[in-house]
């Protein structure tokens, strides 16, 4: 059991597995531009960063590509996508727990701000948070500088009682870049041998695992 005072979470492949939803406007963006892939194919690896980031490395779009496909991908996203999840099993339990130990609960997301809000409440994860951050337009914020516009807002201070949560490889940089604890999850989207390369302070597999590591 460890003592942590404040907790950070990334949101898809953390508490919420996202995959069908972000799959789905996946396929919608590359039907519409007649690109001839399978969105499960990519799905993974757009994960964590955000889309735009991810199609220009993913897929090599250019600018102009770029701009409409993430405006087919939110077209369908925001109709319909940011539905298509579920919660992880036992996730509802432990935000709960920690609640009542009196943690400071957060989220830290490259979803879009205006998704966040919505997917929060629909999920009803929102009554166990204080604050979230997500990015805004254009998606210029690094994992790392949302982690940080989340604890400034906050009046965290930067300390091994603070930790960030998460899946990915964006989110152990993220969370060592503002000094603070990392754990990393196995569960998600994220590559396991990759993430344990990254050294983070604790390494769980199952959502279970986390449970006694935070409980």
């Amino acid at each position: 059991m460890t003592n942590f005072s404040h907790l950070i979470f990334d949101l898809d492949g953390t508490l919420i597995n996202s995959k069908l939803g972000l799959h789905n406007s996946l396929d919608y963006m590359l039907t519409q531009m007649n690109i001839d892939l399978n969105g499960a194919e990519i799905v993974d690896q757009l994960i964590g960063p955000p889309i735009q980031d991810g199609l220009k490395k993913v897929l090599g779009f250019d600018d102009k590509q770029v701009a409409l496909g993430v405006r087919l991908f939110r077209e369908y996203y925001s109709q319909r996508g940011l539905y298509e999840g579920e919660l992880y099993p036992g996730i509802l339990e432990l935000l709960e727990e920690l609640l009542q130990q009196g943690k400071q609960l957060y989220v830290a997301t490259s979803k879009k701000d205006q998704f966040v809000s919505i997917v929060l409440r629909h999920f009803e994860l929102d009554r166990y948070l204080i604050d979230s951050q997500g990015a805004g337009d254009g998606g210029r914020h690094t994992k790392a500088g949302l982690i940080t516009e989340l604890m400034d807002r906050n009046q965290i201070t930067p300390s091994a009682n603070v930790v960030m949560i998460g899946d990915t490889k964006y989110d152990l940089v993220g969370g060592k870049a503002n000094e603070i604890s990392t754990i990393a999850v196995g569960y998600g989207f994220g590559n396991s041998e990759e993430l344990r390369a990254l050294n983070p302070d604790y390494f769980v597999e199952e959502v279970e695992e986390l449970f006694e590591l935070l409980v």
